[in-house]
């Protein structure tokens, strides 16, 4: 049975027993290859698929999956049995198709193109690199990969959609010698091969780890800083996501909450949720609801503009949705932080004396949306009269996230794309709480 032939007997069937029926329908491939210490030690080829219904009937929502286009009928009866014992008082939708999608390329299928052979020449050529540096002492993982996704979604309402895309990454770990061994680590995304530059993450790695080597811990006290665009892209996925949520905002689950139309950050600061960035492998012209996505203004100029809301949460306080539904929560697209005009090195220059943070660790431990607090384990750089001079490490960067936001003095224009497609380049902030051992 084919898919059209599938939802169109689903379709007829829930319309009999009076529910609305939603499909969705998703085609996986992923390829990838990687080397533990210069050996292969994982090769995957693989297809997956899944197929998810709902139904719908007095905004309460019964669903049910399964891999194959088989029996219709037993898959429709699953999700009513499940519709049926669900005891919840908030009002589900279905979203009709209206409104206009926009026209996004995210399928170039040149990854696909490459040889077997083409592929573990790449990933060779990461290695070889890597090793090449007499600084390097193992190599514990490198890795080339790419995956296809096709996603198919239709309802009774009226909604048929599908979106395909596709692209590819790379990472290499890397360990220098030292007194105790420095680690280094880079990747990086595209939706072609000849983006995704596996030279240079290989070097990035290595200059991570070199960067490491001699590290010594630094005083207590009260620093001006770097945020790497990086390690920016980190904190703003971990903290800023969950607070611009309008659902946790209605659950009293986000600081931002009564706090539209006014400032939470630094008038430098910019940030926008969009459909589509070049290079972004999180373009899509519609979210997990099968509503279109927009551009929209999230901080301007330092200014709280908007939550995000799927069809739910926007029904909720008589909104329209913003496209942002993700799975059972809410996400943007592309988290965007819009560059300003200073190179990294700018950035550097400006900062003087301070500390370059190129790693946070325990992010979803010691990091607090609800709260914006956070106390994150790190490892930096040390500059002095505008020049790195020395690796930092057992330092710990403490504070709140939003007090952080408002501190931005500087943002640069290092673009870093994050594989959940948080778009970002690293910022100067005025001061952050450092705790050291020295």
């Amino acid at each position: 049975m084919t898919y059209n032939e599938f939802k169109d007997k689903i379709f007829k069937l829930a319309k009999e027993k009076g529910f609305e029926a939603q499909i969705s329908y998703s085609k996986n491939y992923e390829f990838s290859i990687r080397l533990a210490n210069g050996q292969m030690d994982e090769y995957k080829d693989a297809n997956s698929s899944s197929i998810s219904l709902k139904v719908l009937k007095n905004g309460k929502i019964g669903s049910a999956s399964t891999t194959i286009f088989d029996s219709p009928e037993r898959l429709l009866e699953e999700a009513i049995t499940n519709y049926e014992i669900i005891d919840s008082k908030e009002e589900n939708l279905f979203y009709d198709g209206s409104g206009e999608y926009l026209d996004i390329k995210s399928y170039y299928g040149e990854f696909e193109k490459l040889s077997v052979k083409e592929k573990m020449g790449k990933l060779n050529k990461m290695f070889e690199i890597a090793s090449k540096d007499e600084s390097i002492m193992m190599i514990p993982m490198t890795v080339y990969a790419h995956q296809t996704t096709e996603v198919s979604m239709a309802n009774t309402l009226g909604l048929d959609k599908t979106y395909k895309g596709d692209g590819g990454y790379a990472y290499l770990s890397v360990v220098a010698k030292d007194k105790s061994p420095r680690s280094g680590f880079w990747y990086g995304l595209a939706p072609k091969p000849e983006n995704l530059k596996v030279e240079e993450i290989s070097k990035a790695a290595v200059e991570e780890a070199k960067a490491k080597i001699g590290a010594k811990s630094v005083k207590s006290g009260k620093y001006r800083a770097i945020f790497r665009k990086d390690e920016f892209a980190s904190l703003i996925s971990t903290m800023l996501i969950p607070m611009i949520s309008a659902e946790n905002a209605q659950k009293n689950m986000s600081p931002l909450k009564n706090k539209l139309g006014e400032k939470i950050a630094s008038e430098v600061l910019k940030i926008k949720d969009v459909p589509y960035y070049e290079g972004s492998l999180s373009n899509a012209s519609f979210d997990s609801e099968g509503v279109p996505t927009k551009e929209k203004n999230i901080v301007e100029n330092g200014e709280f503009k908007t939550f995000l809301y799927n069809l739910k949460t926007a029904k909720k306080e008589g909104k329209e949705s913003t496209g942002n539904a993700a799975g059972r929560g809410i996400a943007p697209i592309n988290l965007l932080v819009e560059p300003g005009n200073k190179s990294f090195d700018d950035l550097v220059k400006e900062l003087n004396n301070g500390i370059i943070i190129t790693s946070l660790e325990g992010l979803h431990s010691g990091a607090n949306p609800i709260s914006g607090e956070f106390s994150l384990g790190a490892q930096g750089l040390k500059v002095e009269n505008g020049e790195i001079v020395s690796g930092v490490e057992q330092i710990t960067v403490s504070g709140n996230f939003l007090d952080i936001l408002k501190k931005i003095e500087v943002v640069g224009n290092d673009m870093w794309i994050s594989f959940g497609g948080t778009i970002s380049p690293s910022i100067l902030v005025s001061e952050i709480d450092i705790a050291g051992n020295e």
